[in-house]
């Protein structure tokens, strides 16, 4: 079998924390005076670019308390989080056959590290997460570090993903981008080369 690897986004590919998030931003939408609107397709890409963005009229030392406050209110609502359908035998799976594979994603590590916990789900030591880059998705920046980090080029490597922000990322660091479709339509999802309904159909379609 030629060398591959697998690199996967978290939230929305292996886990399902979506009750938890929108809970978290809302609440910290109302502390903060933000118009909800405004959250709309910020989904993967980290919390500290995604506030800038949304606070970028403020100061910087109120902007990092908020960051501070996200993660804070992300870490400590776990309820609700599960492991997406197939994610846990899709792993054991990949660890059976000895191919490589990490998490990359835009979580800080406390919080990656709440969320695998609620899920069940295994975090590897070389897991990317976004205290390990300097600039997150959709940068190709998380990607590239994941590739080395297992060992391999990121041309070698399948990219899972389930929003827009990963998917250019993916594509960016120039690995092959297979597009989940837990929380984006796939019209949304276009730059991805595979589409999968469910973790199930990933390895038959990466491994022939």
């Amino acid at each position: 079998m030629s060398h591959i690897g697998f690199l996967f986004d978290l939230d929305g590919t292996l886990v399902n924390s979506k009750p938890a998030v929108e809970r978290a931003w809302i609440k910290l939408a109302q502390e903060a005076q933000i118009p909800l609107e405004k959250m709309v397709g910020l989904h993967g890409i980290p919390a500290e670019q995604s506030l800038r963005m949304l606070l970028e009229d403020r100061s910087e030392d109120e902007i990092k308390s908020w960051v501070d406050r996200i993660e804070y209110l992300e870490s400590s609502d776990t309820d609700g989080v599960v492991a997406i359908p197939g994610a846990k035998n899709l792993l054991n799976e990949l660890n059976t056959r000895s191919i490589p594979w990490t998490i990359v994603t835009s979580c800080t590590i406390p919080l990656a590290i709440s969320r695998v916990k609620a899920a069940g789900i295994e975090m590897p030591d070389h897991s990317v997460t976004f205290n390990d880059v300097k600039l997150g998705k959709p940068h190709p920046e998380p990607f590239i570090l994941g590739a080395k980090r297992i060992g391999l080029e990121p041309n070698q490597c399948w990219v899972i993903e389930d929003a827009p922000a990963g998917v250019k990322s993916g594509k960016s660091a120039g690995c092959t981008v297979a597009a989940v479709l837990t929380s984006h339509l796939k019209e949304q999802l276009d730059e991805a080369d595979h589409f999968l309904n469910h973790l199930d159909e990933l390895l038959p379609l990466a491994i022939n």
